[in-house]
């Protein structure tokens, strides 16, 4: 269907059903061609989840052969005095700056303000794993806040990476049952002077082991000649593409190339192995991280984000 003819379509406001679930489908699938493939989120699922908990939970613009628009509402387990609650919407690259947006989202609001009870505080939440401007500036005129935003960066290995290396008094170690604390040790002592908290050393572990994802093979912690782990590379798969989960160098020796001789060892590893490319979250405000994986070969792919609002 073209522009021309979209808004000409026929058009209702309803609640889901259950065989809309191949229209859920094609809307998730354009809407991800629009805006950048990412597999955090699962429309698909998340709606019918909301659907199945309560028929009244979404709201939809249906046309005879496709979904215009979609949101959902889902209660998080919450305190006595405020309730959580997660705003879930789509609206198809087709039917964009038609004002269905803004419609859904007010829509999503007051139905949020029905079930959360009156008496209770209402924190609500959107979370958007591929935001757009138009989304953004929907969210912000109806008064949400941005709390984060991350850049999705994605390098890929068809060329050769950079040829970097780590000075010879640094030894590299997989992640390893003997290892693993090693790396928790260099963990926090990179981000000592950036949280105000760490998990337990046994529950970051068992995180990252609990992972049908994570890569310990693919995971390395840099050593220096005192035998103190100084800089770290977690990582993991999400479908064909490799992942770095996490990477940190301790503060003392940020910009000395120790992360980036880490990284690039990292990247020529998964060339070796066979991955096409590579991807990481970044946060948007940590341009001096945002700059070294750009001159490793990352380019930004999408934006991830977070929105919230708090009404009496």
């Amino acid at each position: 269907m073209d522009r021309e003819n979209a808004g000409k379509a026929w058009m209702t406001w309803r609640g889901l059903q259950a065989e809309d679930e191949p229209k859920l489908r094609e809307l998730d699938r354009a809407c991800k061609q629009a805006d950048g493939d990412e597999w955090v989120s699962n429309l698909v699922r998340d709606a019918l989840a909301a659907m199945q908990e309560h028929v009244d939970n979404t709201f939809c613009a249906a046309g005879e052969e496709i979904l215009m628009a979609v949101g959902w509402i889902q209660l998080l387990p919450s305190s006595e005095n405020e309730q959580q609650v997660i705003l879930g919407g789509r609206v198809h690259p087709l039917y964009r700056r038609r004002g269905l947006g803004t419609l859904l989202l007010e829509w999503l609001e007051n139905r949020a303000n029905l079930v959360s009870g009156y008496h209770r505080i209402r924190r609500l939440i959107i979370r958007n794993e591929a935001l757009t401007a138009d989304a953004h500036s929907i969210y912000v005129q109806s008064g949400f806040t941005p709390i984060f935003a991350e850049n999705m960066m994605v390098c890929s290995l068809e060329h050769s990476p950079p040829a970097d290396r780590l000075p010879e008094t640094y030894r590299l170690v997989n992640w390893t049952a003997e290892t693993a604390p090693l790396f928790y040790r260099a963990y926090c002592d990179a981000f000592y002077d950036r949280a105000s908290s760490f998990d337990p050393l046994e529950k970051w572990i068992a995180e990252y082991e609990g992972d049908t994802d994570f890569l310990p093979q693919s995971s390395w912690l840099a050593i220096n000649e005192d035998n103190r782990p100084v800089a770290f590379v977690t990582a993991g798969q999400m479908g064909k593409m490799a992942w770095i989960s996490q990477t940190g160098v301790v503060p003392q020796l940020r910009g000395q190339g120790v992360a980036f001789g880490l990284l690039a060892h990292a990247l020529r590893h998964f060339q070796q192995v066979g991955y096409p490319e590579i991807g990481l979250h970044v946060n948007v405000n940590n341009p001096a991280a945002i700059r070294r994986f750009y001159e490793l070969g990352f380019r930004r792919r999408l934006t991830r984000a977070r929105y919230e609002k708090t009404a009496l």
